[in-house]
Parts: C-alpha cells; sequence; structure tokens
C-alpha cells in the first residue's frame, strides 16, 4: 500500500517539474561528435613534460570547450589544448593546461590512484568501441599517475588496476603541460588489419571554488550512458597488440608473534617465507592467459576500518591482488558472483580472458587452503569456514547483439571433499532509448554443506546456531532481479524488483541476503543554476519494501531527500524518513516475523555537510539521529552517530586522513553502549614512488552490561599499528618493508597490551 501510494506521489512529483521547466532549457545535443584522426609518426618523444619536440607541432590537436560538470557545456573558464598521434607502439598525448594564477594550481606528491581532488589531465579511451568498457589514464601537476577501468555495465570505477605507462608533468609561469606514453600493449583491441576506430574522451579536472570537469566533447545530461557519448577516433592502422610474456615474482618474508593474555603465555613466533608471483600472456589481441602462485596481500596495507557493532550483515572489503583484478570487469553483472576476496589463500590460480567480435569470455580456477563461505539470510549474515581445501571456478560469456542489448551467462563452481556450491546465472540488458534501459538476471543455485556440523566453524558466532544451515540435505533454489533506469536532464526515475529463494547460495560470490524480496522505486529532480551560490540542486523520493518469500514483512521505508553542491567544493545532504522493521529470530524454529513483538517503528533523520575551504584543507561530517533496532536484545532504541573525516596535505610530501566514528545507542532511557572508533593514516612521500606510512586504528566500544538480557564485559578495545615503507619500481613492481602490531584491552586485561607483532618484507619485480 505505501509503495503504491508513493508510485503516485512520485508520478505526480515528476509531471509538475517536467510543466515548470522553461522552454529555453538546453536542448538535447542533435548529432554526435565528428571522427578525429590520428596521426601515425615514428618518432618518440623526450618525456620531460615540457612539448618542445617539433613532433608535437605536427601532432593533432584540438582544445577543451566544455565545462561538462558542474555546469551543462558551458564555455571553459580556462584554456586547455591537447595533443596526440601514435607510433604503432605507443600512443603520445600532450596537454597545455593554461592557468590565469598557476600559484592556486593543486597538486602535491601522492602514492599512484591517490590524487583524484588534484589539477589533473588525462583521458579515457574504448578501445573496442562497445561502450562497455574505457581506460583512464591521468596525471596531476607533479607528476602522480592515476589509472583506472570504467564499467559501463556497473558504471563502477576500478582504480585498482594499474598498467605499465609513463608521464610528466611542468610548471610554469603559464600553467603546466604534460607528456603522456601510453603502450599499445597495455590495452585490448581488435587486432584487425587496416585503420581501427576506438572512442576517446580528453578532460581536464580544475579544482578550485567548484571542482570544474572539462572535456572536448559535450554532455547530453538526457543520455545515462557516458560511455556512448565520447569522440570517435581513428587510426592506429600499425598497431598490434603485444603477444609478450610478462613474470612478476615475489617473494615474502616475515616474522609473527602473538601470545594469549588471558592464560599469560608466552610469545609464540612463526617465520614465514614465500615465495610466488604473477604471470601473464597476451595469446593474440583478443586473449588473455594470466596466473597466480601465493598471491600476498594481507600485509601490505590495513584494510579500512569500519564500525562493526550492532550490526547483522558482513562487511563488504575490495580486492587488492592484481591477479584477481584483472579483467575483472568480464564478470559484471547485476549480482556480484565473482567476490574474489572469498578466496584467502590460494597457492595457485589461472584466468582466461578473450574477445572477438562481439562476443566476451572470461574463466577462472584457483584452489583455496580453506573453504570460506558466506552463510546469508533475510535479517542476517554470517561468515563461516569449512576446514577443507577448495576449488573455484567461474565462467562467463557475454554477447552483445548491439550497442543497446546484450545476453550474458555465468557459472561459478565450489567444490571441496563435503561441501559443493553450483550456480548458473542468465542476465541481459536492454536500452529503450539513450535514456532509459532495462536490465534482467536469472539465478539458480545447489549446495550440500557438510554432514557433521563441527567441520562447518562460524567466525564471530554467539553460538553454532546462529550459523542456520541444513545439514545432510541438498539446498536448490532460484533468484531473479529486473532493475529500471530512466534519466532526463532534469529529472530521473529508477526502480527494481529482486527475489531471492530461501535455499538460493552464491558463495563464491558476495550475496548477503536470502529468503527475501525487495522492491525499490526513485524519482528525483535535478536543477543546475550557474549563477548562485549552489550549483546542483536534487531532491528524490522513494520508497521500498522487503518481505520474506512467504510475504512476511522484513522492513517498509519511505524516504525523502535534498542535495546541495556548492562553492568551496561543498555539499550538503540531508534527510529523513519513515520506517518499519522486523528484529532478528534467534530461534530457528520461528517462522511468524510479522508478530507485534519483533516489529518496530523507526524514524531517522541525518545531515552531511563536506567541505573544502581552502585547497589543502578537507573536512566532512554526518550526523544521524534515528530509532533503532538493537538486535543484540531485539529491542527499539535510540542511536545517534557521528562520523567526521579530515584530511589535511601539510605539504607535498605530507598527508594527514583522520577518520572517527562516534555511535552512541540508549535502550529503555539508558545507555547501551558507546563506541569511538579512530582510523589515523599519515604519508611521508619521498617523491610519487617512495612513500612512508603510519597507519593507527584504534576501537574503544563501552557497553553496559545492565541494559543487556545476556553476560557481557564491559570494555572491548583495541589498538593496530603498521608502519610501512614503500617503493614502486613501476606499476607491477615494489618493493615494502613494515612493521605491525596489535593491542587489545577488556575486563580480564587491565590496559592495552600487546597480543601481536610482526615484521615483513615484499619485493616483486617484473622480468
Amino acid at each position: 500500500m505505501v509503495l503504491r501510494s508513493l508510485a503516485i506521489l512520485l508520478h505526480c512529483f515528476s509531471l509538475f517539474f517536467i510543466a515548470q521547466l522553461p522552454a529555453e532549457t538546453l536542448a538535447k545535443i542533435s548529432s554526435a561528435p565528428q571522427s578525429l584522426s590520428i596521426p601515425y609518426y615514428q618518432q618518440p618523444i623526450l618525456l620531460d613534460g615540457q612539448l618542445d619536440e617539433a613532433i608535437w607541432q605536427k601532432a593533432q590537436h584540438f582544445p577543451l570547450s566544455y565545462i561538462i560538470e558542474p555546469f551543462d557545456n558551458t564555455k571553459a573558464i580556462v584554456q586547455t589544448h591537447v595533443y596526440i598521434y601514435e607510433s604503432g607502439e605507443n600512443l603520445y598525448v600532450g596537454f597545455k593546461a593554461h592557468d590565469p594564477h598557476p600559484e592556486q594550481i593543486r597538486a602535491y606528491l601522492r602514492g599512484r590512484d591517490k590524487a583524484w581532488n588534484d589539477d589533473l589531465v588525462g583521458f579515457k579511451l574504448d578501445t573496442l568501441n562497445t561502450h562497455k568498457l574505457a581506460y583512464h589514464f591521468y596525471v596531476n601537476a607533479k607528476g602522480v599517475q592515476i589509472d583506472s577501468i570504467e564499467s559501463g555495465i556497473t558504471q563502477n570505477y576500478n582504480d585498482n588496476w594499474d598498467a605499465v605507462w609513463q608521464a610528466k608533468t611542468a610548471v610554469s609561469a603559464q600553467g603546466f603541460t604534460a607528456e603522456f606514453i601510453i603502450p599499445l600493449s597495455q590495452l585490448n583491441f581488435a587486432n584487425d588489419t587496416g585503420v581501427k576506430h576506438w572512442s576517446a574522451e580528453f578532460v581536464r579536472f580544475y579544482p578550485r571554488e567548484v571542482s570544474y570537469k572539462i572535456s572536448n566533447v559535450s554532455r547530453d545530461r538526457e543520455n545515462n550512458c557516458t560511455l556512448c557519448q565520447m569522440q570517435p577516433i581513428s587510426g592506429f592502422k600499425a598497431a598490434k597488440q603485444s603477444t609478450n610474456m610478462i613474470f612478476v615474482p615475489s617473494i615474502v618474508v616475515g616474522q609473527h608473534k602473538q601470545r594469549n593474555l588471558s592464560t599469560q603465555e608466552n610469545w609464540h613466533s612463526e617465520n614465514n617465507v614465500e615465495v610466488g608471483g604473477d604471470f601473464s600472456w597476451n595469446i593474440s589481441s583478443d586473449s588473455l592467459l594470466s596466473a597466480t602462485i601465493s598471491p600476498d596481500f594481507s600485509q601490505i596495507e590495513l584494510d579500512n576500518a569500519p564500525l562493526n557493532i550492532n550490526s547483522n550483515f558482513s562487511l563488504y572489503l575490495p580486492e587488492k591482488r592484481r591477479f584477481f583484478l584483472e579483467n575483472h570487469n568480464y564478470f559484471d553483472s547485476l549480482y556480484n558472483l565473482v567476490y574474489t576476496r572469498n578466496i584467502i589463500s590460494p597457492d595457485l590460480g589461472v584466468k582466461y580472458t578473450q574477445r572477438s567480435g562481439n562476443s566476451t569470455f572470461a574463466a577462472l580456477a584457483s584452489n583455496d587452503e580453506n573453504t570460506r563461505i558466506l552463510v546469508p539470510g533475510n535479517l542476517n549474515s554470517t561468515l563461516a569456514v569449512i576446514d577443507e581445501k577448495t576449488i573455484n571456478t567461474a565462467l562467463r560469456y557475454r554477447y552483445d547483439f548491439n550497442n543497446d542489448s546484450s545476453l550474458g551467462v555465468t557459472n561459478t563452481i565450489r567444490e571441496s571433499e563435503n561441501y559443493y556450491n553450483y550456480l548458473f546465472s542468465v542476465d541481459g540488458r536492454f536500452r529503450f532509448s539513450e535514456s532509459t534501459f532495462l536490465d534482467a538476471q536469472l539465478l539458480s543455485s545447489r549446495t550440500q554443506y557438510p554432514d557433521e556440523p563441527a567441520n562447518l566453524v562460524c567466525i564471530g558466532c554467539v553460538n553454532e546456531s546462529s550459523l542456520r544451515v541444513k545439514n545432510s540435505e541438498e539446498l536448490a533454489d532460484l533468484a531473479w532481479q529486473l532493475a529500471f533506469n530512466h534519466t532526463e536532464r532534469n529529472w530521473w526515475l529508477s526502480a527494481y524488483h529482486k527475489h531471492i529463494g530461501e535455499d538460493f547460495r552464491a558463495d563464491l560470490g558476495f550475496v548477503r541476503k536470502v529468503d527475501n524480496k525487495e522492491s525499490q522505486i526513485r524519482a528525483g529532480y535535478v536543477f543546475y543554476p550557474q549563477l548562485s551560490l549552489w550549483n546542483k540542486l536534487e531532491f528524490w523520493a522513494g520508497a521500498d519494501k522487503e518481505t520474506n518469500i512467504d510475504n512476511e514483512l522484513i522492513s517498509d521505508n519511505i524516504e525523502i531527500q535534498l542535495n546541495l553542491n556548492g562553492v568551496m567544493q561543498s555539499r550538503i545532504s540531508t534527510g529523513l524518513g519513515k520506517q518499519t522493521k522486523v528484529g532478528l529470530r534467534f530461534d530457528p524454529s520461528i517462522t511468524n516475523i510479522t508478530d507485534n513483538s519483533t516489529q518496530f517503528d523507526i524514524d531517522f533523520s541525518f545531515i552531511y555537510g563536506e567541505i573544502r575551504p581552502i585547497a589543502n584543507f578537507y573536512i566532512s561530517n554526518l550526523l544521524l539521529k534515528s530509532d533503532a533496532v538493537d538486535y543484540a536484545n531485539n529491542r527499539k532504541g535510540e542511536k545517534l552517530q557521528l562520523l567526521p573525516i579530515i584530511q589535511w596535505e601539510v605539504n607535498d610530501a605530507v598527508n594527514v586522513r583522520l577518520e572517527h566514528t562516534y555511535e552512541k545507542m540508549k535502550v529503555l532511557n539508558d545507555e547501551l553502549y558507546t563506541a569511538n572508533l579512530t582510523d589515523l593514516r599519515v604519508n611521508y612521500q619521498f617523491s610519487s614512488d617512495s612513500k612512508v606510512r603510519l597507519s593507527l586504528i584504534h576501537n574503544d566500544v563501552v557497553f553496559n552490561p545492565s541494559n543487556y538480557t545476556f553476560d557481557i564485559d564491559k570494555k572491548n578495545k583495541s589498538l593496530g599499528s603498521q608502519l610501512v615503507y614503500s617503493y614502486r619500481f613501476d606499476a607491477l613492481s615494489a618493493f615494502y618493508l613494515g612493521l605491525s602490531s596489535n593491542a587489545v584491552d577488556n575486563d580480564v586485561i587491565n590496559g592495552l597490551t600487546t597480543n601481536q607483532k610482526s615484521v615483513f618484507l615484499k619485493l616483486s619485480h617484473t622480468l
């Protein structure tokens, strides 16, 4: 009933604002940009960022004329000129970024992919011209490189992807200049004879009072496919994709010490030497074979530290291992079916990816020393480990009928001695117009858990019944999803419906909810004022409803939100809503989750703000005040949450980022817990390739045992620390030397006491 009422409200809301649009609103772009011919010259450059070689005068050149963000194709406020040619082996790109106030250029020495807020120039390339994938290459005014892959299917960016390429910059009284050398061997493209047809966009990020994005092509906001709007480019007749083999061996040497403080044991020491490596072979221009031996990532950099208290679903953590990242976008679909962080300790992995005409194919196989699985539910999910070696396999095929429609199939397999999970999926996308597309996916799975419950160990469970698995019988079920999106210049509409059966499992993927049906609809109005304190205003309203498969309520939500973007790169978001939620089921025999005793009415409101008042200082904060479910005791409470973030570029070399989470929960007018989580990262950058990093993560949770229905310790504190020096020889080769430790404090231990410490060294180098 709520969804139907809101749908009518949203429809009226959209019609009202459409009627208010002025007749002189910027018209759609009627024609695609003209194709750009890239000249061929067998002449290298001296890479110094100067653009003083004569070859640049013969290169194709053009200006960046349009501000596409935050404004709507207005005239560029600074001059930027691009120069480009290719040699059959390399793509050469030069930028002249004029600046009337060069002293205001924002650029700092940072690690690779860490300079997104700086003055940047660069470009993105769709070398297959399918609008499904684009390579991004950028450099800031200090020469710090950024590269990433954009997926046209998920519309996400992955800057963990690294390619081997070169760039240099030079700052002058007129602004700064940049030179790029991109080896074409780093790109996937059709190895056809004759002229090749790609598409590209060249951009400049110009952060001042607002963060301007300046482009060589105008942007049609009524077309939700940005990759479809890039400029066609042609040339590269002599380009042949490399079939070279690359091997990056690595060695990790470390010593780990730990002790059990509750039993006052002595330190136990373990030395570790592990040799591994990554291998890749471009068999042809369309196919890549890669392999890995003992990939290691766990000791190099601490994961970000989200607060995980009063939370009933497992956390998502990003992948960092190069082997698993390379061409991972080939597995993209509506559901995350290949979540490689599930593969913890592989000895060997093999991957093959191929593109032929309109078809793409990917295959991944890897073993693992243990089998970690995500046991999902409709109200919570739990991590568990089966103490058996496992084989993990993923297969994906997609056929693109044209740029508007595609069909894909995915198959994943996980097997160990007493366990298996088989999944098969069919998905498709169809674009009705530039503004409207529909995605659909149908999945089925079969799963068998070990007959002996002792073989399945829960991670972080209060008791083993939290796993809610069915032993000694095969689980088989279906899941499906429909997602609709429509985007106009000044309004948008999105809706989806998910259906996931109770016995459905995607154990190689990341699907946290089963026995779940969810419907969502949202619509928003967007306005882009140009002579105002604000340059973008967005208002949206939406509703969603979740039930189990038997239509018993899980949650019912209605929400409105206002977003404002303005000067000093500021953003304000505020919203409020009403929700009906159920608590957790503790007894597996309970099936009626709509009982009044487990249903809670939740009101919530929030305000978020961020601003960069000066060039080198950023601050943001989220204030959330809401009713909340006390999942530990299945009661209604009140929650207050603050999430401030401060980032300070002290100088060219020193960067400080401080994140803090404060959360306080009250139940029955009495405090339940107070949590403080502090995450401090300090970088000293000797150069763009060399840095030392200090990481400190302090977690301090104080409970009120008298307000719990079961016994609980009063305090739980920890301090994790890491000091790492790193030097990158190139995108694939690096040296790391680090120290780490962990200390804990609880009701048994008086004061923070170290219980773990490690020293490690890792070296990898391209051969």
